[in-house]
């Protein structure tokens, strides 16, 4: 089957820092992909450059058969949706209008008030926040509003940069009770974790990044009986 987004040879950085060397990937339509890796290894970075708010320096990525365009907003446009890491929320904005600016550039308003419920569904404290400004929530909640904004897009490929980056276990839980529903309905979906027990019941596949480079790929049984990989990467 032909992926969803085929990325070959990319390499990527910030000015004269190069940070991803010649990265091969293949993202199935309707599969969760975890890119996992310590700090500072790159993963943040490969999210940045598919969605373009980084150039690629080298390299080549074909998304639904066709090749990206350079900028951040076409690529949007075409369906890549990165929620990034941290909050990055109109904190003057209520719940629900914050929502509603994932959906700005759509026109489908039936399709668009479907989308909104199924958010609330999937989080209801966002349901019972709906009216109240963003600087008013905890991080749990801010952070379940990041990723709502993401799925108001409809995109095609939604990329999560660190859903769980400083929240309590419970909150952690949530989140991924979530993104685990996301995944039985087929969604495209890359996460980004540092933890890879926190995804562990939630992806299909797995990209161990070190040094802008995948050291090891493989799959969820994979994961599980590779412990001295994930020991020499991740000190457990």
């Amino acid at each position: 089957m032909t992926p969803l987004l085929s990325v070959r040879g990319l390499s990527s950085g910030y000015r004269h820092q190069k940070v991803l060397h010649g990265l091969d990937l293949d993202i199935p339509i309707g599969s969760v992909t975890a890119v996992i890796g310590p700090n500072g290894h790159g993963k943040s970075t490969l999210l940045k450059a598919i969605a373009g708010l980084l150039p690629s320096w080298e390299g080549e990525m074909v998304f639904d058969g066709n090749r990206l365009p350079a900028g951040a907003p076409d690529r949007a446009r075409r369906g890549v949706v990165l929620v990034p890491q941290g909050d990055q929320l109109f904190t003057a904005m209520t719940v629900e209008e914050n929502l509603l600016m994932g959906a700005f550039a759509r026109t489908d308003t039936n399709a668009i008030k479907a989308n909104l419920d199924e958010v609330f569904e999937l989080f209801p404290r966002l349901r019972e926040r709906r009216t109240q400004r963003t600087e008013s929530l905890s991080g749990g909640e801010r952070r379940m509003v990041g990723i709502g904004r993401g799925m108001m897009a409809n995109g095609k490929l939604t990329m999560i940069d660190e859903p769980s980056l400083g929240l309590a276990p419970l909150i952690v839980e949530q989140i991924y009770d979530a993104l685990g529903k996301l995944a039985r309905e087929d969604r495209s979906i890359i996460v980004v974790e540092e933890n890879p027990s926190r995804v562990a019941d939630v992806a299909s596949a797995f990209l161990l990044m070190d040094g802008g480079h995948f050291a090891w790929t493989g799959n969820a049984d994979d994961l599980r009986q590779s412990g001295d990989v994930l020991k020499t990467y991740l000190g457990g």
